[in-house]
């Protein structure tokens, strides 16, 4: 039995299919097929190009390929998150009770050190993200699905929207005369209205808000999923170096899987009113109480509410994943299908394509094609295209002339530097494939084990 892996394959199409199209694909238990393919993309995005990410194994979820448990991943998320809180959490409770109590400043001198000491690592986070997206070599690789050569991501503006929220109390509360604490002391709970109530909305009207301009991925006046899987797009695609390839899986993942749909919903909802009720309160108690407490519930509960909800949403979405792996052969409550029909256009394939092609380079040994896209198997001889599910299957023929092949160059090799035994080595069958991907008999994918 091979290995399951995944493939990254081109196709052309014709027009949308009608939005409810959850049966549009028939599942047949089975506990032999190791190549068990997708249906045609064709049959249900007629005239639209698509990337399609194809999984071999159908009793278990689409892979994401993507993993932030590594060295540099984690350590860059510690530093990041550790020297915002330093900068927006840390520093103005200190400064604050520390230049009034200690230094007997006034409150305007001690508003305005505060002012000028924040904005560093978050303006830092923008410039860096521009970057990836416009200026870095592989910066078409990392721009949502669709987006022309400056098209910004949807959680680049949010971001910047928000430190508009944040910023706005925070400057004007700090130039009067005399200095507003109350007014600074919205500056966290402005930035997590910011950002909490279109998570709210989406995750209350999934799959039926609309806005008119483009969101990421998906086209103006497009029904929108929940805010939560925008965020993790984006951020893993952008920040992370996912790019085209995880913003391709973790698509078909919501695609396929009815648990990560209503595990994105219900965490927006969950994070979108918590962070709503906990922002109002927190403005509401700024000016409703002394200056000494309401500044300091509202640069410290911001934090607080930010870490518990972080931990649970941990212990949830593990808990959700590890039920969705184990219960996948469930077509009702699990493995329930929902496309997103988005547009994408040839500029996509091309960038994808660079990007496997950049990666590939970087490797000094044989490296396989990784990913494959279908059209370009259309005349090769040798192959023989499957009329069920539109997928290439290389036949036997072309294995064996692959086999021919390595067995003269082994005996080239021999014969020009002769090994002191009288019978030469039996040469390895595995072949030499690039770091992070799997090879079987007539294709190449991506790993198909999947790190949460």
């Amino acid at each position: 039995m091979q290995v399951p892996s995944v493939n990254t394959s081109y196709a052309s199409t014709s027009e949308d299919p009608p939005s409810n199209t959850s049966s549009s694909r028939t599942h047949v238990p089975s506990t032999h097929s190791a190549h068990k393919s997708i249906p045609s993309h064709s049959e249900k995005h007629p005239n639209q190009p698509h990337l399609m990410i194809a999984y071999h194994d159908e009793t278990s979820p689409p892979p994401l390929n993507y993993t932030l448990h590594t060295k540099s991943r984690e350590r860059y998320i510690i530093v990041f998150f550790g020297l915002l809180f330093l900068e927006a959490g840390i520093l103005p409770l200190i400064l604050f009770y520390s230049l009034m109590w200690g230094a007997h400043l006034s409150i305007t001198k001690n508003l305005a050190i505060i002012t000028s000491l924040i904005g560093t690592v978050s303006g830092f986070k923008v410039a860096q993200r521009t970057y990836f997206l416009w200026l870095k070599n592989d910066h078409e690789t990392r721009r949502p699905i669709g987006a022309g050569r400056w098209g910004l991501d949807f959680t680049h503006i949010l971001i910047n929207i928000g430190l508009a929220a944040f910023f706005v109390p925070l400057i004007i509360g700090s130039s009067l005369t005399p200095a507003s604490p109350p007014t600074v002391a919205m500056a966290l709970p402005c930035f997590m209205l910011a950002f909490c109530i279109p998570m709210f909305i989406s995750g209350l009207f999934p799959s039926h808000f609309r806005l008119p301009f483009r969101v990421s991925s998906f086209p103006p006046r497009h029904p929108l999923p929940p805010l939560t899987y925008t965020l993790v797009e984006d951020v893993i695609a952008v920040d992370g170096g996912g790019g085209l390839e995880f913003r391709q899986a973790w698509r078909y993942r919501y695609e396929a899987s009815l648990v990560m749909r209503t595990l994105l919903r219900d965490l927006a909802l969950f994070w979108g009113i918590s962070g709503v009720l906990i922002a109002i309160a927190l403005i509401i108690v700024a000016w409703m109480t002394s200056h000494d407490i309401g500044y300091g519930l509202g640069y410290g509960m911001p934090w607080l509410w930010a870490f518990a909800s972080t931990g649970i949403t941990i212990v949830w979405v593990r808990k959700e994943l590890e039920r969705e792996r184990k219960e996948w052969g469930d077509l009702v409550h699990v493995h329930r299908e929902k496309p997103l029909h988005l547009v994408e256009s040839r500029v996509d394939r091309e960038a994808f394509e660079r990007m496997i092609a950049r990666r590939s380079s970087t490797h000094v040994h044989r490296v396989p094609e990784p990913t494959q896209y279908a059209d370009r198997h259309a005349n090769v001889p040798g192959e023989r295209r499957t009329q069920s599910d539109g997928q290439v299957d290389v036949s036997r023929e072309r294995d064996m002339e692959q086999e021919k092949k390595r067995s003269v160059s082994e005996k080239n090799v021999s014969s020009t530097f002769p090994s002191s035994s009288s019978t030469s080595p039996t040469p390895d069958p595995t072949p030499i494939v690039a770091e992070g991907f799997t090879q079987s008999p007539g294709e190449y994918g991506p790993r198909s084990d999947e790190h949460v």
